[in-house]
């Protein structure tokens, strides 16, 4: 088992400060922008659709799913309102349902914006993680992804959950966290070795963005992340301090995840990492993608949101730097992007309900 002590994550940090500016960074000719946001469990029927005309309006290069289709415990109440009828749905009707579902009524919205996807907890809910594979095959296996595997001289291992590929120097990231056998010693060998040739110099890559469910440990989400057990926490540490290592090795470094129902920037400026480094890494959670809206943690940051629903946009700059902007979606927004047999009511129902605080009234 793999485990990071205080002291290996000390001396990581101070000896990559000694290799900035080692790879070389590689400048694009202007600005571009993507999309990102997750958690579309719940009411996502009704919110995804606005997210996917905005994304298309403002044609951003592509949109990035961190996990969460579907409910699967029980029936989601956007699903439930599409019957004839608004019939209830037994769970055993249900779910066969509900990932078809999530291709037809949220992925189908996107029309040829092409939409990466990450494995949420939800995805584990009476579904292995050989299902989710054969299921979403097609989105595992894009031709972004294809041609990375190649560059990479992967093209023969298996498909996995898991993956990464490079647009104008820009490596993405997906990673698998959502279940407790991960990150296992496959995926952090397959990491380690992405992130070793993005260090190489000339490799082209100026920018490491990072993508999964559950935010690393020791965020201001702790309660809701990788610190739940005990393999995620040593490996989460270990990840954490290999993507700050890459960032004072000279590259760009992003981290996002979702899992936590709300909007939160700055979520490592928390006392564990300060303790270790004079800068934390930047990170965000956006899981506001249709799903039961959370309370904010007490130590959030200021500028957090709940009660929204939303994505981030992320504009790549010359420089490599990324500017991320929150994008809020309103009610109209969801009428307007609505499905022909999606209620008004039901629509509002969500847009006012689904949350703690609509609880506690």
């Amino acid at each position: 088992m793999l485990k990071t002590t205080a002291s290996l994550l000390l001396i990581l940090a101070t000896s990559a400060a000694f290799e900035a500016g080692i790879a070389a960074a590689q400048n694009v000719d202007s600005t571009w922008t993507f999309a990102v946001s997750g958690d579309s469990r719940n009411c996502g029927d009704f919110v995804m659709p606005a997210i996917a005309a905005k994304v298309n309006a403002e044609k951003d290069a592509f949109y990035w799913h961190l996990g969460d289709f579907r409910w699967m415990s029980q029936p989601d109440q956007d699903l439930e309102a599409m019957q004839p009828g608004g019939a209830k749905l037994t769970r055993s009707v249900y779910l066969p349902m509900a990932w078809d579902d999530f291709l037809s009524h949220q992925m189908a919205s996107f029309g040829s914006t092409p939409v990466f996807l990450g494995r949420g907890n939800h995805e584990t809910v009476d579904r292995s993680r050989e299902d989710y594979i054969a299921k979403f095959r097609s989105y595992l296996t894009r031709p972004e992804i294809v041609a990375q595997r190649k560059a990479d001289g992967d093209e023969n291992a298996p498909v996995e959950a898991w993956y990464h590929w490079t647009e104008n120097g820009v490596d993405f990231i997906t990673m698998d966290n959502a279940s407790h056998d991960e990150f296992s010693e496959a995926q952090l060998k397959w990491l380690r070795s992405v992130l070793d040739r993005d260090l190489k110099p000339n490799s082209g890559v100026h920018t490491i963005v990072a993508g999964m469910h559950e935010a690393l440990p020791h965020s201001t989400s702790s309660n809701h992340a990788m610190d739940d057990w005990d393999m995620g926490l040593q490996t989460g540490e270990l990840v954490y301090t290999w993507l700050y290592d890459a960032e004072a090795a000279g590259k760009h470094v992003y981290f996002i995840a979702s899992h936590s129902h709300y909007y939160s920037p700055n979520i490592f400026n928390t006392p564990y990492w300060k303790q270790y480094s004079n800068h934390v890494l930047p990170g965000w959670i956006i899981g506001t993608a249709g799903a039961h809206r959370y309370q904010l943690p007490k130590d959030a940051d200021k500028a957090s949101r709940t009660d929204i629903y939303a994505y981030m946009q992320g504009t790549v700059n010359a420089d490599g730097t990324i500017d991320f902007a929150l994008r809020q979606i309103s009610e109209d927004d969801m009428k307007q992007a609505k499905w022909p047999n999606a209620p008004l009511d039901a629509i509002h129902e969500c847009y006012v309900g689904n949350s703690d605080s609509a609880e506690r009234k």
